[in-house]
């Protein structure tokens, strides 16, 4: 099994989307997100090089249903996958380089 860790602000993200979606469209629409972003984590944690590389070996999960990404790194040595960003599709690409691996 495929550890997963997470960046603190890809965790604040996660929530802060959730919760914009939950006022904007009910409750119902903030817990869709939810489980539409744990079923990509879950596609990149089964196969965690089966999405291609695209930035400075960054890849990216669409979040089904919504225009969300979730951007990761893929530690080959210890199998395990960092989640760097729950990231919006058209906003501020490339914001989260900074939480990367040199």
């Amino acid at each position: 099994m495929t550890a997963i860790t997470w960046d603190d602000e890809a965790k604040c993200e996660l929530n802060c989307s959730a919760l914009y979606l939950a006022r904007r469209g009910g409750r119902e629409l903030g817990e869709r997100f939810l489980r539409h972003v744990d079923a990509a984590i879950a596609s990149a944690s089964s196969d965690p090089a089966r999405y291609r590389k695209f930035r400075r070996d960054a890849r990216k999960v669409r979040v089904e249903r919504f225009p969300y990404h979730v951007v990761y790194w893929h530690d080959e040595t210890t199998s395990s996958i960092h989640i760097v960003a729950i990231a919006h599709a058209s906003r501020e690409p490339d914001y989260w380089r900074e939480r990367m691996p040199e």
